[in-house]
């Protein structure tokens, strides 16, 4: 049982306060649809550029459409059994928590520097039972953590899918494609047969957007 007076409820409260404001004010690359469709109505579009805030997303938009992705696939998963919804849920409630310091950086051009300045982060930031959680699913050793990074690597491709322009020009200005996409998130999925299948019915899908 925790005693209230090894509590320090103002450091707790102003903390979270900063790590709200910090998810909050972090961009992403991502762009909602609704946002997407609001700028082509304003006419806005034609003006924009890839680092517009106008086209990027807050971190906690990320973060926040991700347990909706993992508790409806939940049940189809061919592990469902296996898998703690709970635990992946907490997993991706704080596997980006690095981005609120470091920053967004493309997936397809992180190197190990990247990764170890969010691992530094994430040990400054995180309570030890949270860090324990970053850690399991940035190894993707247990079901849980496998299911919570399929989660995470799918979340982009479904905003992209119904977004061609926005996605190509992404694709343009970094000068990568769908052999990129192949090559760093298929692993992510092969673990389970049904988003085994999502992956591949995604990338056809990317095919006939990029031809």
């Amino acid at each position: 049982m925790i005693l209230m007076e090894s509590i320090d409820v103002k450091k707790i409260t102003e903390d979270l306060i900063k790590l709200q404001r910090a998810y909050s004010f972090t961009p992403r690359a991502m762009v909602t649809e609704e946002r997407y469709r609001n700028l082509v109505e304003s006419g806005i579009l034609k003006d924009y550029t890839y680092d517009s805030l106008a086209i990027r997303e807050p971190l906690i938009e990320h973060v926040g459409n991700l347990p909706i992705i993992a508790s409806y696939l939940h049940p189809y998963i061919e592990h469902k059994n296996e898998v703690d919804l709970g635990r992946a849920l907490i997993m991706l409630s704080v596997h980006d928590i690095g981005e609120t310091k470091v920053g967004d950086i493309l997936t397809y051009a992180k190197q190990e520097s990247h990764v170890e300045s969010e691992f530094k982060v994430a040990r400054e930031l995180l309570p030890d039972y949270l860090y324990a959680y970053f850690e399991e699913i940035e190894k993707r050793e247990t079901m849980d953590a496998k299911f919570a990074k399929s989660v995470d690597s799918i979340a982009p491709l479904l905003h992209e899918m119904p977004l061609p322009k926005v996605t190509l020009d992404r694709f343009k200005h970094h000068n990568f494609g769908i052999e990129n996409i192949i090559a760093k998130k298929k692993a992510h999925f092969e673990w389970d047969t049904v988003l085994k299948s999502m992956f591949e019915y995604i990338i056809e899908k990317y095919t006939q957007m990029e031809g």
